[in-house]
């Protein structure tokens, strides 16, 4: 049994059972595991911490000790899962990734350009275009605050991408489950944007050689690194090769996991098959087998409950 924790509802794991070989799995919410009396003996995998305020992400990393205590495996540790700047700050120190990133305060500080703005937790991707200089970039600032955009949430990312061959930007992704490294298809575009893809852009060989490759992501040792920087053994890591060199963008702790079953090229529909095989045997890898549940008494967890039951029956009272 394999247990899920995600911010609800979320669409990311909804097709992971036409996996073949997947093992047996269920989706919890935060809300229902942090009032949970009793949990299931499983493998469990914590996910969107960038989506949980500062107290949540506290009591799921008291629910994960109780976890780990009862001699469960857990993958992402709510308590140290390493979120998006902290990560690309850490990679470019370590010498992984040669770009940079800034926080709004210290836009005085950017000296690499150009670069853009995008937020730290929504997956939506950049919030401008490139921005060349010192007076684009406080523009940019300005407006991104006029829109709402919450001070604490904003970054400067220096740009950091290379086309495949011109007009063809390709972003390469792998997840992580457990020890295993299974790599994903590929994204590509006609932009450096390469987010969600541009259907015809690629042609047959592009898929060909992705094929050729499926069973050795490309840049492997660092992708190991950087998961390792992370403190993240479940998630997937989206990443490209410049001057053959990986780029590592982030790590996304609760991927969408999609099913692939026709394309007009035949080798991406038999990349996807063999996406899916690595995916069901790094699965059944951490499967854990059926025991029995564990009783939930840390302290903070139960005042909490009792806290969310006074709240619940106080509101029919008003």
């Amino acid at each position: 049994m394999i247990c899920f924790v995600i911010t609800w509802p979320r669409e990311t794991l909804v097709q992971l059972h036409q996996i073949p070989g997947m093992p047996r799995h269920a989706i919890w919410s935060y809300d229902r595991l942090l009032k949970a009396r009793r949990l299931p003996r499983a493998t469990w995998i914590f996910t969107d911490f960038d989506r949980l305020g500062a107290w949540d992400l506290e009591l799921a990393a008291r629910v994960c000790r109780v976890l780990q205590q009862a001699g469960m495996q857990v993958l992402n540790d709510p308590a140290q899962a390493m979120h998006r700047f902290a990560l690309l700050r850490s990679l470019h120190a370590r010498g992984l990734n040669r770009f940079q990133v800034w926080r709004p305060h210290e836009q005085a500080a950017v000296d690499r350009w150009p670069v853009f703005l995008r937020t730290e937790t929504a997956h939506r991707g950049p919030l401008t275009d490139l921005i060349h200089d010192a007076a684009g970039l406080r523009a940019a600032l300005a407006q991104a605050r006029a829109q709402g955009h919450p001070e604490r949430d904003l970054m400067v990312v220096e740009y950091c991408a290379q086309p495949l061959r011109p007009g063809l930007f390709r972003k390469y992704a792998a997840y992580r489950v457990g020890e295993r490294l299974v790599r994903a298809l590929s994204v590509h575009d006609t932009q450096w944007v390469a987010q969600q893809g541009q259907s015809g852009c690629a042609d047959v060989a592009d898929y060909q050689d992705e094929l050729e490759h499926i069973d050795s992501p490309p840049g492997e040792p660092v992708l190991r690194a950087a998961f390792e920087v992370s403190r993240l053994q479940y998630g997937r890591i989206d990443y490209a090769l410049v001057d053959g060199q990986v780029q590592v963008y982030e790590i996304n702790s609760n991927p969408f996991i999609a099913i692939l079953r026709e394309h007009a090229v035949a080798a991406r529909v038999q990349a996807a098959r063999a996406v899916d095989d690595g995916l069901a045997q790094a699965f059944q890898a951490i499967d854990a087998p059926p025991g029995p549940a564990v009783p939930v008494r840390d302290a903070l967890l139960v005042q909490q409950r009792r806290h969310d039951r006074f709240m619940w029956r106080s509101r029919w009272m008003i």
